[in-house]
């Protein structure tokens, strides 16, 4: 189990190999949580949700929607999309590396 050190400023590295496991790059956003006697930190991803409904609206009002989107709430829709910009990041990171 690799171990780190806590600096001056609490601030500590992750190793390398564990960093490579869940994809960490520099500048990613993680959320700490305590459990327990320990802390457990998850990376997350941030969307800014006003903007991503503002692509969407353009996108709708420009052509006609999707077949698979007819019926579906745009907030259902919305969700999708934000995975998908998700999913489209994580793969182009992986072929960064």
């Amino acid at each position: 189990m690799p171990l780190v050190t806590v600096k001056s400023k609490f601030q500590v590295t992750i190793p390398a190999r564990l960093r490579k496991d869940i994809d960490l790059r520099e500048g990613d956003i993680m959320e700490a949580t305590l459990m327990g006697d320990g802390i457990l930190f998850r990376p997350k991803q941030v969307v800014d949700r006003d903007a991503a409904a503002d692509r969407i609206a353009a996108a709708v009002s420009a052509g006609r929607p999707l077949l698979e989107d007819v019926g579906r709430a745009e907030d259902e829709i919305m969700e999708d999309t934000i995975a998908d910009i998700a999913d489209s990041r994580r793969d182009r990171r992986s072929r960064d590396t």
